[in-house]
């Protein structure tokens, strides 16, 4: 008997250390397409800005769980709100992990979603945005915009903490009037949403500017390391003003 108690006992004391350590610790997701990934500027999935936090918030000792595998390169909203809707899983070592339960769990999603939407259909060299017509990217820009609610509305009926949507940058180094006009209108929108849904939307299109270095190769539009990681660096600074420390409470 004093056996049997002894491990009630001790099962009880792990079972608490367990929960006390996961309570006060981040379970972080990164959601979306290949920036959400980390697609680097020669196509290669490597340390994105998710990686990044999440180095972050584990060398702070905040870290409980992250992945960035329910994100893929050419998500499309549509492709995210029905992974969520299927409640996709992954698996991790061996264990498996359903979205659902995750975004109920999560401390912190965010969120890299939109590109391909505006992009697909328009042409097949999508990036050239100086080349199409600047009605159809709006129109384009718009049904976008509509498609963003609907899925931040499904994520919100599931994550209880903090969504932060991480707006796109304007990857052409040469000034182009109408590409300026394109990104400044889907940037507006992006905000627009994000105030409307209460949520943080998190600004790339300053950071890029004046920076070709972020974006390493001129054929492609995806950053390399310092990109990434100055995105990284504007998460965690929004992270640490207004999130961390009510977290480890």
């Amino acid at each position: 008997m004093k056996k049997f108690l002894f491990c009630i006992m001790m099962c009880l004391i792990i079972y608490l250390i367990y929960f006390f350590t996961a309570s006060s610790k981040i379970t972080y997701l990164s959601l979306g397409d290949s920036l959400a990934l980390g697609e680097n500027a020669y196509g290669d999935i490597q340390y994105g800005y998710s990686d990044y936090v999440a180095s972050y918030l584990e060398r702070s000792d905040r870290l409980f769980f992250y992945t960035k595998s329910f994100a893929k390169s050419g998500s499309r909203i549509e492709d995210m709100k029905n992974a969520i809707m299927k409640n996709e899983t992954i698996q991790i070592e061996k264990k498996q992990y359903a979205l659902k339960e995750l975004l109920r769990k999560a401390d912190i999603v965010t969120l890299s979603i939109g590109a391909n939407d505006i992009l697909n259909g328009l042409t097949e060299d999508g990036f050239r945005l100086s080349l199409l017509e600047e009605e159809d990217v709006l129109q384009k820009i718009d049904e976008t915009c509509v498609k963003l609610k609907e899925l931040l509305q499904l994520l919100k009926k599931y994550v209880h903490k903090e969504v932060i949507l991480v707006g796109y940058y304007n990857p052409y180094k040469e000034e182009n009037p109408k590409v300026n006009r394109l990104f400044t209108y889907f940037e507006n929108g992006y905000q627009k949403i994000a105030e409307e849904m209460d949520i943080h939307y998190l600004s790339t299109s300053m950071l890029f500017k004046n920076h070709d270095d972020y974006l390493p190769n001129p054929f492609n539009i995806h950053p390399g390391s310092k990109g990434y990681s100055a995105i990284a660096s504007k998460i965690i600074d929004y992270l640490e003003e207004n999130i961390l420390n009510s977290l480890a409470k």
